[in-house]
């Protein structure tokens, strides 16, 4: 919990050895007037305290200290002197003097003396802009990408959050931190072995094909560098050699067709068990209670055989087989 102004402390005179309370603001009005120094920033002596950014309280703290900011050819009549002093130049230091209410000029000239009197800051270097206690930090470092997306204006340089050890760059295993910097001693171990690819006579340095069967099935394209290697797919009409697809049960009730389809011998196999096993010899016209001459049975070259009756027979069957009507009923009209 912070302290507040009005909190009492219990003091105990070592002269009698009383108790006695004594306030926070009392404690800091003791050790701001006492004696030290206490650098507040800087102010402009050609305008009065009242007039400063921020504003000088008088009576000030003792042992205030200001860094002159420009010089002050006439020192403005609200700065009380020491010793009638009436002008001042620019990193000249002012201190208050608590004991004779005045401030005590301490020249300095051009001569900053090793004090800051302001920081600016350029990127990757950020200040938050205090002129007495300023904080500075730096940018990390990003791609063009990370920066066009955060679109604030900083850029793309800064610090790096850490440097890379064997363990983010090892081959599958690396962690791959897209924080870590790769070093130029990992990046040689790299090199070495990229190297080593190269000049070694084993090394793979261009593809080819002989084609040897003339199928031209295989394309490759650079042949050296980014190979690429591609095969084509085989065509039904035998225009074209390549890789195939073996058929599905689907396909082969459907009589699915191309390279995209071809049958195993299993399945070859299993279709030739499934055929009957007696194949069809002849189909002729003939039997028992028939009318002969009634079919037209056909077979072309390829053995393919056409069956159909005869356009100018008419319900062939012989009719003087039938009972006669007029045994049934008697008569034709009833």
């Amino acid at each position: 919990m912070a302290l507040q102004s009005n909190d009492l402390f219990v003091v105990q005179s070592q002269t009698d050895s009383p108790l006695y309370k004594l306030k926070l603001s009392d404690l800091d009005a003791y050790i701001e007037g006492s004696t030290g120094i206490q650098f507040r920033g800087s102010v402009d002596l050609n305008n009065a305290p009242s007039a400063q950014t921020p504003a000088v309280t008088l009576p000030a703290t003792n042992g205030d200290l200001y860094v002159v900011e420009s010089d002050a050819a006439v020192i403005e009549a609200g700065w009380v002197m020491d010793s009638g002093v009436t002008d001042a130049e620019e990193n000249d230091r002012i201190i208050w003097d608590a004991d004779s209410n005045y401030w005590v000029l301490v020249t300095g000239g051009s001569n900053t003396g090793g004090t800051v009197t302001d920081i600016t800051a350029t990127l990757p270097l950020e200040s938050d802009g205090d002129p007495v206690t300023p904080v500075l930090t730096i940018n990390q470092a990003r791609t063009t990408t990370a920066a066009a997306a955060a679109a604030d204006g900083k850029g793309t340089a800064g610090a790096v959050a850490k440097l890379a050890e064997a363990t983010d760059v090892a081959h599958t295993s690396g962690t791959g931190d897209p924080t870590a910097v790769v070093t130029a001693d990992l990046l040689k171990v790299t090199n070495d072995i990229v190297e080593g690819l190269v000049v070694t006579g084993g090394a793979v340095t261009t593809v080819t094909t002989a084609d040897a069967n003339g199928n031209g099935a295989l394309t490759i394209s650079p042949t050296s560098g980014n190979v690429v290697v591609e095969i084509a797919t085989a065509e039904d009409d035998g225009s074209s050699y390549g890789v195939v697809s073996v058929a599905t049960d689907s396909d082969i009730t459907n009589g699915t067709a191309g390279a995209g389809a071809v049958v195993t011998a299993e399945q070859l196999k299993d279709a030739i068990d499934n055929l009957p096993q007696e194949a069809l010899q002849s189909l002729t016209e003939g039997g028992t209670g028939i009318v002969t001459g009634a079919l037209k049975i056909e077979t072309d070259a390829d053995k393919n055989v056409t069956i159909g009756v005869i356009e100018e027979v008419f319900a062939p069957y012989d009719f003087s087989s039938l009972t006669d009507i007029t045994a049934c009923y008697g008569s034709l009209i009833y």
